[in-house]
């Protein structure tokens, strides 16, 4: 027999027994299969905007989906256990209870993240109100870099950057569902991860104004440890000063720095702009992840 239930508050037994779910998984496939943004609020169990559902039997759980709130929408995102027969009719089976909870609760515009989507991924979609809206790439290339950055960068200073970095990400992300208007609040969550480290998130400041940033991170629970370009922006007022590639290069050369091989990041696959730049830089596409999108009135 198996149990879908629906959680918009989860438990310190419940929040652990997923944790453990969504890392046991991680280290079947080989990377954490929830985005950061979810993955944060998933170990703080009680934040405002979660909806969980979970698919369980006598075995544990089988299936986990999380809705988070991002800038002005939400996100969902699913975890299945490895090797199930009827992986695909589980998935189904949390999207369809997700997205009629997001409904009852009054929600508005949401999306759901699909890894490698299929056929059966874009018919559940429409079944569900979802329309298909971007493809994001996650690029990677090995390390070290033959070319590095030539500006000056320095590490972020906890306790001293925070509203000159909020002012540029939020100015350079402004039209962005995920990245976009974020709050002192959502910085101070990140910047307490156990995984931060300030000496890999990389600001170049011009005439003493911040004017670039990148912000890498190491995922040591994968292997080989893999080092992200996790967030990186320019100044919308300095473009065109080749920034954005100066900032790529420091934050590489700050990974390979820590012994990190692999580097990767995720990029908007309709920015060719930005994709052209990163395979100019030798990144290739390792993966492929859909969103579906969808909003609703009543």
């Amino acid at each position: 027999m198996r149990l879908v239930e629906v959680m918009r508050r989860l438990t310190d037994d419940e929040r652990r027994e997923i944790v453990t779910f969504v890392d046991d998984v991680a280290a079947v496939i080989g990377r954490r299969p929830l985005s950061d943004h979810l993955w944060l609020d998933l170990l703080a169990g009680d934040t405002d905007g979660l909806l969980a559902t979970r698919v369980a039997d006598t075995t544990g759980t089988l299936a986990y989906g999380q809705i988070s709130a991002t800038n002005e929408s939400a996100a969902l995102e699913v975890v299945l256990r490895p090797g199930l027969d009827d992986g695909t009719r589980i998935r189904d089976d949390v999207v369809e209870t997700a997205v009629d909870a997001f409904r009852a609760t009054g929600g508005s515009t949401l999306t759901w993240w699909v890894d490698g989507p299929d056929d059966s991924a874009a018919q559940l979609a429409a079944t569900v109100g979802l329309e298909p809206a971007r493809t994001l790439l996650e690029m990677r290339r090995p390390l070290p870099n033959d070319d590095h950055a030539t500006v000056d960068t320095r590490p972020f200073r906890v306790g001293a950057d925070e509203a000159a970095w909020l002012d540029v990400n939020n100015r350079a992300f402004a039209e962005h569902a995920e990245q976009g208007g974020w709050s002192a609040e959502t910085l101070a969550l990140r910047l307490a991860d156990p995984s931060f480290d300030p000496t890999g998130f990389r600001l170049h400041e011009r005439d003493g104004r911040l004017a670039a940033f990148c912000w890498t991170k190491l995922h040591t629970d994968v292997d080989p440890v893999v080092g992200e370009i996790y967030i990186i922006a320019v100044d919308p007022d300095l473009h065109g000063l080749g920034l954005g590639k100066q900032l790529t290069l420091a934050g590489l050369d700050s990974i390979a720095a820590r012994g990190v091989t692999v580097a990767n990041l995720y990029v908007d696959a309709a920015n060719s702009v930005a994709v052209g730049m990163y395979e100019q830089l030798g990144f290739t596409v390792h993966r492929t992840r859909q969103a579906f999108t969808g909003t609703f009135d009543d």
